[in-house]
């Protein structure tokens, strides 16, 4: 059951608090709050500190939750918003500096919560290298990761890490980050296992270039017992290919092995780069490394070493959406999370409802429905706005396929309510994205829809602006011939996944989608998934087709699509055919030709993947 607060929002000491009546701001005085490091001040960088919340004094058997932040010359971050453990791990690796980490402390054993006071902690984190032009590798947990620090540099310059297998010609780099008085630290990842590289710093701006001495680095073996599906070329990469040498898998065993999500980073070959060391659900990476993963309960954010940087949970949001008069979620949508560029967040919540009226329900046999919800959060991840389905969106309308969620058996399916043995999948929301003009776009698998959302950069009303797909609001300037099932429907994507503008300048924007085609395939009895790149006017509601490339092999659920634009002017597409079941279960990365659509490049995995992603580099995701 979701903790419930009555009580508004107000500020303290710059975090986020959901606060009681005046009368219950403190317990008891004989309650005290202590907050403890593992490690004393001061510590270098990138150590690992845990922080030990205690409450001493309080009534016998209260429940006490926490909500810990750290904060660097004003500048809060909370790091774990409120809930039940009392400790968290904090690594901090980037900037050095004297450290303020809080924990604000409520006792949830009865409404109205008490919330205590805050309690801080100074806290010094020393830098490996102190003076300009100085560098220092040192390891991390992660075997195939290394923490590197440079010295200060020039402002309004920028520096970054050149990386390169001892002996290789090629090399890559990190994210770039701002010089200043202060050092500058990267975590180093994209190599492959017990191999020698060299790094070194790169200052650069324009007219620019100032290069550090190697440094030497070995990386560790895999774990012995890590398990690495095997990786099959099937069609090999091209000249173009070296601009996008990275692939990203969502990884999914298939049926037969213990269900457990496994991110893994392979090279064009598919010897792996990097990995997740335990199983996680990895939803998208961010621009600079860090990615986010969903449970049905929590939102997690890590680095590239595998620490946790950030965390909220269903609990605390689901206060923050009463106490803005939203309906409240019955769980995370563990599809889809985005950083937003004022530094917010992006993601789904699902929550159902039960019906005697609608999509078959009736008095004596009433139905559970499954919708979902849009959820922006400030950058601290307290809510700003909220997006319900079932107040903008025609419940009457069903599933195309009468989709349908079966509890306790994953399949994609958020949690919903437990007096029902099955629950009918309306929505199944799997993509969200920011538009250039301040909108929000939303994919509707079940739905075979993608819908704009009047956000209008948080003062929007949630009205649908516009529906793509079949029966939608667009029309095809130029369909193809339609072989077999509803010519409404053969030319349109169906049970689509990771539907996104790529470019949105001028009259027509580029649009990206993975066509799984379920709705297309029953209606013909046959057919293969389908990688497309559109282009969309949305003043004149009329889409043309660029490419509806043919993947070779139907994947009846998961799916990626993305633009590889390399300079000159090379642009192909790539494509995540992410559940394949003949002749074996696997997924594959495919890369299309947009002109012709025929297939370029394409590696099989010997399992299956939510989502497969090319990237230049593991610091920079592909997808706007």
């Amino acid at each position: 059951m979701s903790r419930v607060l009555t009580a508004g929002l107000v500020t303290l000491l710059g975090l986020s608090l959901l606060l009681g009546v005046a009368a219950a701001a403190t317990k008891a005085p004989s309650v005290t709050i202590t907050l403890s490091p593992s490690l004393q001040s001061p510590q270098m960088l990138g150590t690992s500190i845990l922080w030990t919340a205690t409450v001493s004094g309080g009534p016998p058997g209260d429940t006490y939750d926490y909500q810990f932040s750290a904060a660097l010359q004003g500048q809060n971050q909370i790091v774990r918003d409120f809930n039940t453990p009392n400790t968290f791990t904090w690594v901090p690796h980037t900037v050095e500096g004297t450290y303020v980490v809080t924990v604000v402390v409520r006792d949830i054993t009865t409404q109205p919560y008490t919330v205590f006071p805050p309690v801080s902690v100074q806290y010094v984190l020393n830098p490996w290298v102190t003076s300009g032009g100085g560098s220092a590798v040192n390891p991390t947990a992660h075997p195939l990761v290394a923490l590197f620090s440079a010295g200060p540099c020039t402002a309004g310059h920028s520096i970054r890490v050149r990386f390169t297998q001892n002996g290789a010609q090629v090399s890559s780099t990190t994210n770039a980050v701002p010089c200043s008085q202060r050092s500058a630290n990267f975590l180093v990842a994209g190599m492959l296992p017990s191999t020698q590289y060299l790094m070194h710093w790169e200052e650069f701006a324009t007219g620019h270039l100032n290069s550090g001495p190697d440094q030497a680095f070995t990386t560790g073996p895999l774990p012995a017992n890590f398990p690495v599906p095997t990786m099959t070329v099937k069609v090999p990469p091209t000249g173009h290919d070296a601009a996008f040498p990275v692939l990203l898998f969502h990884l999914i065993p298939p049926t037969g092995r213990p269900f457990a999500f496994r991110p893994i980073a392979a090279d064009l070959s598919g010897n792996v780069l990097w990995y997740y060391p335990i199983p996680l659900l990895l939803v998208r990476m961010e621009p600079g490394g860090n990615f986010f993963s969903l449970s049905n309960t929590t939102l997690s954010e890590y680095d590239l070493a595998g620490n946790k940087t950030l965390e909220t949970n269903v609990e605390i949001l689901n206060e923050q959406l009463l106490a803005k008069g939203y309906p409240i979620m019955t769980s995370f949508n563990a599809h889809e999370v985005r950083r937003l560029p004022n530094g917010g967040l992006l993601l789904i919540g699902a929550r159902d409802i039960v019906s005697t009226t609608l999509q078959g329900g009736t008095q004596q046999d009433p139905v559970d429905i499954l919708g979902d919800m849009v959820l922006v959060l400030d950058h601290n991840m307290q809510l700003t706005w909220a997006w319900d389905s079932f107040a903008h969106q025609d419940v009457s309308r069903v599933a195309t396929l009468n989709d349908k969620c079966f509890q306790n058996l994953g399949a994609g399916c958020p949690a919903f309510n437990p007096a029902f043995g099955v629950a009918n999948d309306w929505l199944h929301s799997n993509s969200v994205q920011l538009t250039a003009d301040g909108n929000i776009l939303l994919s509707e698998r079940s739905q075979d829809w993608v819908l704009k959302i009047n956000y209008a950069n948080g003062q929007g009303d949630g009205r649908v602006l516009w529906k793509m797909g079949p029966f939608g609001d667009f029309t095809i300037t130029n369909p193809p011939p339609h072989p077999c099932g509803d010519p409404a429907v053969f030319p349109w994507f169906t049970h689509q996944h990771d539907a996104a503008f790529q470019v949105q300048s001028g009259a027509l924007e580029v649009f990206t989608v993975f066509d799984d085609g379920n709705l297309r395939v029953q209606q013909c009895g046959s057919g293969n998934s389908r990688g497309m790149v559109l282009y969309i006017g949305e003043s004149t509601r009329t889409v043309r087709i660029q490419i509806a490339a043919d993947l070779g092999a139907y994947s009846s659920a998961l799916g990626s699509a993305q633009l590889l634009i390399s300079p000159p002017n090379s642009v192909y597409a790539s494509f995540g055919n992410g559940l394949l079941s003949i002749p074996t279960n696997s997924t594959q990365a495919t890369e299309v030709d947009v002109v012709s659509g025929s297939i370029v490049y394409q590696l099989q995995a010997g399992w299956w993947s939510y989502r497969t992603y090319r990237q230049r580099d593991l610091y920079t995701p592909t997808l706007p």
